[in-house]
């Protein structure tokens, strides 16, 4: 019998119960240290590792069944969690009043041009990789083009950083930016849209798989994404 896309999620991304209470038992001992004034990027960054082992868990067991759906999954969820940083840095500005100068996010001390330039550089990269491994997946080529821009700008911020010293500057679109003064956007809001647009695009491309994966079922039995059959395509 044919599952249902939500069906096939659920299938797909079963939570292991015993990793996940351990990580919300981690998270909210990593919460209470905030009562010890530890500083609020570190309880943020470790709340963020306790989670690791239950994303390797999932990640392990996807590569098992569906090979390279995995790293595809990986992306997704590493791209969102990076999407919920900004998200906070929005909190900050447009319901706690800070300045978007002082807007750092969460884990304050990850928010340098040299890091935002490695992540979309990663992001840019695993995009690639994922082109190859599933080459019909078309919103994947629109993710590619606007991560191509993303790290252009980003590769035009530390460019100025390292020139200027100064950090935080507009890039290329953001208010006041290079390319005719920029968009009517401070520079946090124009990133925000940046990764919401590739989370989304992310999501879609991820979906168009897991339709596969039950058109797969349906056909033969048996689910086996684009990915895994990439190289015996080719041969």
């Amino acid at each position: 019998m044919t599952q249902s896309l939500p069906q096939t999620l659920r299938t797909l991304h079963r939570l292991p119960i015993v990793a996940f209470l351990i990580s919300c038992l981690l998270s909210l001992g990593m919460i209470s240290t905030l009562l010890l004034s530890w500083t609020m990027w570190a309880v943020a960054l470790l709340i963020a590792l306790a989670w690791l082992p239950l994303l390797v868990v999932m990640t392990t067991s996807l590569f098992r069944k569906y090979r390279w759906l995995a790293l595809f999954f990986v992306l997704v969820v590493s791209q969102g969690a990076h999407l919920l940083e900004h998200c906070f840095q929005m909190i900050q500005i447009f319901v706690l009043g800070v300045p978007a100068a002082l807007a750092n996010g969460l884990i304050s001390i990850l928010n340098t041009e040299v890091t935002h330039f490695v992540w979309n550089s990663w992001v840019l990269a695993l995009t690639v990789v994922l082109l190859f491994l599933f080459p019909r997946n078309h919103w994947l080529k629109i993710v590619l083009i606007v991560s191509i821009w993303h790290t252009i700008e980003h590769t035009y911020l530390l460019y100025e950083a390292l020139h200027t010293g100064i950090s935080g500057l507009p890039g290329l679109l953001g208010q006041g930016g290079l390319i005719g003064g920029g968009l009517p956007l401070s520079r946090p809001v124009l990133h925000f849209l940046y990764n919401f647009v590739e989370e989304a695009l992310l999501l879609v491309a991820y979906l168009v798989e897991l339709r596969k994966i039950r058109a797969s079922q349906h056909a033969r039995g048996a689910a086996t994404p684009e990915g895994a059959t990439v190289l015996e395509s080719r041969t």
